[in-house]
């Protein structure tokens, strides 16, 4: 192992579980994200964006008590699980959230002052998805959204970040159950509704 490499895990190991596991990609997003916004409203979007995603995944896995999960709290993290499993965790939750913001897309696109292209360049770029990140929008979570809406997008996405990270339910029920439902659609819902505050905010200058 090089030395930069063993002693940059070392740092982040003092730091605790949280920012080992959690708060060094955030970290990463909010870095990529000062360095490709060119306007104070761009910045805004992809930072509320990574602490949402920060706090909803840091909060279902007891990491941190930023958001109330209700009964998300009592999944369990897999034992083995590695700062790897909580990226791709973090990773289905923004997807989700890329799927609510396609919903406020033409406002947003205006205000941010990019095509849509340039708006999916610049998120894979800051929140550095890859080729299974992209096949997991497509092939899982768009489809459960075009199909159910809003309950089909929950459900997909709950699901994806159990598989991710945490240990199976017992029993052989897939979807969540009503109140995890709930619990997550409540998450979404405030994410999805501070993105229609800050597109109502007026910057001064």
């Amino acid at each position: 192992m090089p030395v930069l490499t063993f002693l940059r895990d070392a740092i982040d190991y003092a730091r605790g579980p949280y920012f080992r596991h959690i708060g060094r990609h955030t970290k990463t997003f909010c870095t990529r994200a000062a360095r490709n916004s060119k306007s104070n409203f761009q910045k805004r979007i992809w930072l509320a964006t990574a602490i949402s995603a920060d706090e909803a995944i840091a909060s279902i896995a007891r990491l941190e008590d930023r958001r109330p999960v209700g009964p998300l709290a009592r999944w369990q993290v897999r034992p083995k699980a590695k700062p790897l499993h909580y990226l791709k965790a973090i990773r289905v939750y923004l997807s989700a959230l890329l799927i609510l913001y396609s919903t406020c897309k033409a406002e947003l696109l205006e205000k941010m002052g990019l095509t849509e292209g340039e708006f999916m360049d610049q998120w894979k770029s800051i929140f550095q998805y890859d080729a299974a990140d992209q096949s997991m929008f497509d092939n899982s979570l768009k489809p459960a959204f075009l199909k159910k809406g809003m309950d089909g997008l929950v459900n997909c996405t709950g699901e994806l970040i159990r598989e991710a990270l945490f240990q199976p339910q017992d029993g052989t029920e897939k979807h969540l159950g009503k109140e995890e439902f709930a619990a997550l659609q409540d998450l979404l819902v405030d994410d999805l509704a501070a993105l229609k505050r800050n597109l109502e905010r007026r910057d001064k200058g």
